[in-house]
């Protein structure tokens, strides 16, 4: 049987890349398998009718399966990613709209199954060979428009990352028969996949049904921001115009991610609709200065007469400022690099985006490899993953080093006791309470001593 294609297609076309660390975009891959191993006969034949529309065929398998006690809807084989598929999963993507009525009507199949960890046929239906006829015929007969599978991902959510496909004509079905316009999974909402990928037909349709531009997810990701990494202006044109905020996602703001990748484009447009220049990222740096960094004069020349003076610039000129950070202050800059990667990793582990997590630790590591914190906490972030053994080694390599218990100290407990040091795992626990309580209700370390 023929294979479904992939289900995202963002990547940049335009030469435009990023060297910053992105979220995870869709991760569901959607093809159907080839070498399907039945428990029944008469299994690859369900399967084949249901493909061909054939439903002559159908009600002669349907009639035998009866007269042994079994029924069509029983039928089912696993794809590769593991999820249950029964015949109107294929008919569905097959486009076969008589074969799909004849399921749902006469053999009584659910519209809706495996729904709950696996994949519902308005699935296949989206992705498939006619699509709107296919989730309209579906919805008409009763499907949930805002059935979740793998979590809470929804329909709205994979057919926005497919850009060389009509899915905003799919969307606007779903929507018009009352899909949520905004459901959030670990990834953001259907507009923040669309802003990243660059679907500017669907961002333009789920906007027009009121969608959230200035909702955000992983701590600073907006639509907006997520937008920079799209093959063109576009749809930050669009964000804008609905109302998007173009200082969102605090201290990682749009205005930072274009100074960081050079992109002279997209910050004329930021600051035509009112960015603020001055705003600093994580650790301190504002825009200009971090373009400066990088190299990217042009850029510097743009961002320039928006930015209020800063005093550690000697020579307040475009040319003074590039000079500076060239020669005056380069390793300075380098160890606010490595700083605002081990920030950026605090970052995405506090918005459970473990998989980034783990990347920026390492990345981190690289750059200061006797940080044994950095290994207490990737060891934590592997066995959220479920990867116990590389948890246990990095564990083990964090009990072997100098350890500091001066921060972290949850992290650094829960890879002691992986590798079964109950005595330090509690001294990094206790540690943690007297960090804790030696804070004042500001935030501040009290300078009290304790009676």
């Amino acid at each position: 049987m023929a294979s479904l294609p992939s289900s995202c297609s963002c990547s940049s076309s335009s030469g435009r890349s990023s060297s910053r660390s992105r979220p995870q975009r869709f991760p569901e891959t959607l093809f159907i398998l080839d070498n399907t191993k039945p428990d029944d006969d008469l299994t690859p034949q369900i399967f084949l009718a249901a493909g061909d529309g054939d439903i002559p065929a159908m009600r002669r398998l349907a009639a035998g399966l009866a007269r042994e006690g079994k029924s069509v809807g029983a039928m089912t084989v696993k794809d590769p990613l593991h999820r249950t598929l029964g015949p109107l999963h294929f008919a569905a993507w097959s486009g076969k709209l008589e074969m799909c009525r004849f399921l749902i009507k006469d053999l009584h199949l659910d519209i809706d199954e495996e729904a709950n960890g696996g994949s519902p046929p308005l699935l296949f239906a989206a992705c498939g060979r006619a699509p709107k006829e296919a989730v309209r015929l579906l919805l008409d007969r009763g499907a949930n428009p805002n059935i979740a599978f793998r979590g809470r991902h929804t329909v709205l959510h994979l057919i926005a990352t497919m850009t060389k496909r009509d899915s905003s004509g799919v969307a606007e079905i779903l929507l018009s028969r009352g899909a949520n316009v905004d459901p959030m999974c670990e990834l953001g909402t259907p507009l923040h996949l669309a802003a990243e990928c660059g679907n500017v037909q669907m961002l333009d349709m789920l906007l027009r049904y009121q969608a959230n531009p200035n909702r955000v997810v992983r701590l600073f990701y907006a639509p907006l921001t997520l937008a920079i990494f799209a093959p063109s202006l576009k749809c930050m044109e669009l964000l804008i115009k609905a109302g998007a905020d173009v200082n969102a996602g605090r201290p990682v703001t749009p205005l930072i991610l274009a100074a960081m990748d050079g992109l002279a484009d997209c910050i004329k447009c930021l600051l035509e609709a009112g960015a603020d220049a001055n705003i600093p990222d994580e650790i301190g740096r504002i825009p200009l200065e971090i373009a400066a960094i990088q190299g990217w004069k042009d850029c510097v020349e743009i961002l320039f007469p928006f930015t209020t003076r800063v005093t550690r610039f000697a020579d307040w000129s475009i040319d003074g400022i590039m000079q500076h950070v060239k020669f005056g202050s380069s390793g300075d800059y380098k160890i606010c690099k490595e700083s605002a990667v081990k920030v950026e990793g605090d970052a995405a582990f506090q918005g459970k985006d473990y998989p980034n997590a783990s990347a920026l630790y390492t990345k981190a590591m690289e750059s200061d490899p006797n940080d044994s914190t950095l290994y207490a906490k990737r060891s934590l972030c592997w066995l959220h993953m479920g990867e116990k053994d590389k948890a246990l080694n990095d564990a083990n390599t964090y009990k072997g080093m100098d350890l500091d218990l001066s921060s972290s100290c949850h992290e650094q407990a829960a890879a002691l006791i992986l590798t079964q040091e109950y005595g330090l795992a509690c001294k990094a626990l206790v540690s943690g309470l007297k960090l804790n309580f030696g804070r004042g209700p500001s935030g501040e370390v009290s300078r009290e001593k304790n009676a």
